[in-house]
């Protein structure tokens, strides 16, 4: 999944998760497929994904309108961590 680090000029801060029902939703509001954000997307596409999602989780501290969000709100989608490799085997 995707984790955002969001903060606002009124001062909110917090990682936000979008989980696979906000994809979901997500696809269902934008036609955007799930499969594409494993391919290059857009800064304005992870905008509309993260305001969507902030509704959903943060509703008193999110603008109603995706304009006012891309205004106050920076989104920095934050890399996933790498799943640990194999255990090399005992000498």
């Amino acid at each position: 999944m995707i984790t955002f680090q969001i903060t606002g000029d009124s001062g909110f801060d917090a990682e936000v998760v979008v989980k696979p029902r906000h994809f979901l939703l997500f696809e269902r509001a934008t036609g955007v497929k799930f499969s594409q954000f494993e391919d290059e997307v857009s800064m304005a596409t992870l905008y509309q994904l993260a305001h969507l999602v902030m509704k959903l989780l943060h509703p008193k501290d999110t603008p109603a309108k995706l304009g006012e969000f891309e205004k106050t709100f920076d989104v920095l989608p934050l890399e996933d961590a790498e799943p640990p490799g194999p255990t090399p085997a005992a000498p």
